[in-house]
């Protein structure tokens, strides 16, 4: 026992360390819907930003994304998703009449209210005017609960805003710049360490994919668990990552970052 003791507090002496103090706003961004409140995830920490534009970008505009053809929409399909994507270009097929041999299409008649069957150019000009933008022949479509989002709509999710009630010790993992061939995110045995110790949490220079910006460096703060944090969340979006703006328009006036 003794020896474990010594081993832990060598441990604590070896990691450098940072607190974060009371009062300190921390924010998490989640499609995840966390109806009795946020949990850890398989590395057994919750992670946080010290910014709603960083945490924002945790939010995806879509639960999938999938890539079409204007080949694909011509004729009916037994995919849910192309189904609904017809219709929303005005194409319906009643498929009571369709025939299929297994899953090959046999026959089937023009969509409701067409005098002929469309073609690929149809396709084209009714994808153009729902505003999706063609890519060298394909078409990105975004989905959500196995229905196709417009471009002009993202998914719903949840800013978590969580406010320090005690001051956190942190092991200070971060080197001060992100590295994508030192992924610190991928340390366990390091945060299992720093849980052993007694610590809070472990703090890392992390990644978020922006659409605009590509790889975006900045760091994250990884806690064990939420017993010194007060929660509230608001309902949230992906927001791009603004240079002018301060916060958000679902948080527009955050304090200065902490540790950033």
């Amino acid at each position: 026992m003794h020896k474990l003791i010594k081993a832990l507090y060598k441990v604590v002496a070896d990691m450098s360390k940072i607190t974060i103090p009371k009062g300190a706003v921390l924010f998490h961004g989640t499609l995840e819907p966390f109806s009795s409140g946020l949990r850890p995830g398989g590395d057994h920490l919750i992670w946080f930003a010290d910014s709603p534009k960083i945490a924002q970008l945790y939010i995806p505009k879509s639960g999938m994304k999938m890539f079409v053809g204007a080949e694909d929409l011509v004729k009916p399909d037994l995919d849910p998703i192309i189904q609904d994507l017809q219709k929303k270009l005005g194409i319906d097929y009643d498929y009571d009449k369709v025939e299929w041999e297994g899953r090959r299409l046999k026959s089937w008649p023009s969509p409701k209210g067409w005098d002929h069957m469309p073609k690929e150019k149809d396709i084209i000009e009714r994808m153009e005017k729902l505003g999706f933008k063609d890519d060298r022949g394909r078409y990105t479509l975004r989905i959500s609960k196995q229905q196709v989002m417009l471009p002009n709509e993202v998914q719903k999710g949840k800013l978590f805003i969580a406010t320090v009630k005690e001051p956190l010790t942190i092991w200070k993992k971060s080197k001060g710049e992100s590295d994508l061939m030192d992924l610190q995110y991928h340390d366990i045995s390091g945060f299992k360490k720093a849980k052993a110790a007694g610590l809070d949490g472990v703090l890392i220079d992390d990644f978020a994919q922006s659409e605009e910006w590509g790889n975006f460096g900045h760091k994250s703060l990884g806690l064990f668990d939420t017993e010194k944090l007060s929660i509230k969340s608001v309902p949230a979006q992906y927001r791009e990552w603004s240079r002018e703006e301060k916060g958000t328009p679902e948080y527009p006036n955050p304090p200065e970052p902490f540790f950033h």
